[in-house]
């Protein structure tokens, strides 16, 4: 079963730019969990009629931290060459932590100036996530 969708806003460049159309897998996670890395498509937290497009950066039990810019993952810098990661604003030096429950992802697009994601809204549950998108 796939779903279609269009790509809205810059917050994926540019790997996925505006107004490209993609397919989701919707049985990807069927047999398996998603993995860091994944591009997924999940029901928005803040409006569940709506849809979100990011990648996979945090998985369950895990401990993320988001500082200046990069994020980390129990201790390690993620090394993430699809991001457009841009010179951090003030405010950026803060360091965010988020300690991940069982059923707990946290997301982020490539193009972190441009993208709401878990750095502004936290994890979000396995249960919210519609698929894998087919690139």
């Amino acid at each position: 079963m796939f779903l279609r969708l269009e790509v809205h806003g810059p917050s994926m460049e540019p790997a996925f730019p505006a107004g490209r159309r993609l397919w989701a897998n919707r049985l990807a996670y069927l047999f398996g969990a998603p993995q860091r890395g994944d591009v997924i498509v999940f029901r928005s937290v803040d409006d569940p009629a709506r849809c979100g497009l990011k990648r996979i950066i945090g998985l369950p039990h895990e401990t993320v931290v988001w500082q200046a810019g990069n994020f980390w993952v129990n201790g390690v810098a993620l090394k993430e060459p699809y991001a457009r990661i841009a010179h951090p604003s003030p405010g950026d030096d803060e360091r965010h932590t988020l300690h991940l429950g069982a059923q707990d992802y946290v997301v982020a697009g490539d193009n972190r100036l441009y993208s709401r994601d878990s750095r502004r809204y936290g994890p979000i549950p396995r249960s919210a996530i519609l698929g894998r998108i087919l690139s």
